[in-house]
C-alpha cells in the first residue's frame, strides 16, 4: 500500500503524481488489514451511481440520475482522493481502533461479527435490489386531480335540441 502521495519532479517533463509502495509498517492486524483496501474506479463509479439513483428516487426526479459521461467524470477523481484520504487514514487509524478494541470490552469480536454478517447481508441487498430494479419496470405516470367541471354533468346548450326538447316537454 502506498505509505506517501505526492509531486515529483520528472527529467524533462512536469510533476507527476508518484504513488511509493511499501507494506505494512508493524505486525498490528489492523493496519495490515486496512492495507488491502483500494478504491477501484468501477466500485466507485458503481455507487456514486446508486447514490445518484437514490437522490432521483427520493426527489421523484430523473434529473438526478447520472450518465455514462457524468459517472466518468465523477468516478475517476472521487477514487483517486478516497485512495489518498484512505491513505493519510491508515497512519492514524490502526493506533485508535487498536486502542479502542483493547479497552472496548467485545469490541473485536463485534467488528468480525459485522465482517461476517452484516457485510454478505449487505452485498447480497444490494445485489436484489439491482436485480429488481432491471427486471421491474418503474411506472412514471402522474396523478392527475380531476377538476370540479369535469365531475359535473354536462348541462344542455339553451338553444341546442336537448334544451328545446325538455321545454316543449314542460
Amino acid at each position: 500500500m502506498p505509505e506517501s502521495i505526492g509531486a515529483t519532479e520528472q527529467p524533462g517533463g512536469p510533476e507527476r503524481l508518484t504513488i511509493h509502495e511499501v507494506g505494512p509498517s508493524s505486525d498490528d492486524p489492523i493496519a495490515s488489514l486496512m492495507a488491502q483496501v483500494a478504491f477501484e474506479e468501477q466500485d466507485v463509479r458503481d455507487t456514486l451511481e446508486e447514490f445518484f439513483d437514490w437522490l432521483s428516487e427520493r426527489y421523484k426526479s430523473d434529473h438526478w440520475k447520472l450518465t455514462e459521461r457524468q459517472s466518468r467524470m465523477l468516478g475517476r477523481p472521487a477514487s483517486q482522493m478516497m485512495n489518498a484520504v484512505w491513505v493519510k487514514l491508515q497512519t492514524y487509524l490502526p493506533d485508535i481502533i487498536g486502542k479502542w478494541c483493547e479497552t472496548t470490552p467485545g469490541a473485536t469480536a463485534f467488528i468480525l461479527a459485522c465482517g461476517l454478517v452484516v457485510v454478505p447481508k449487505v452485498t447480497t441487498q444490494i445485489k436484489l435490489s439491482r436485480e429488481k430494479k432491471r427486471t421491474i419496470p418503474v411506472a412514471h405516470e402522474s396523478v392527475q386531480v380531476a377538476s370540479p367541471q369535469a365531475t359535473r354533468p354536462a348541462q344542455p346548450i339553451q338553444d341546442g335540441m336537448i334544451w328545446r326538447q325538455a321545454q316543449e316537454e314542460a
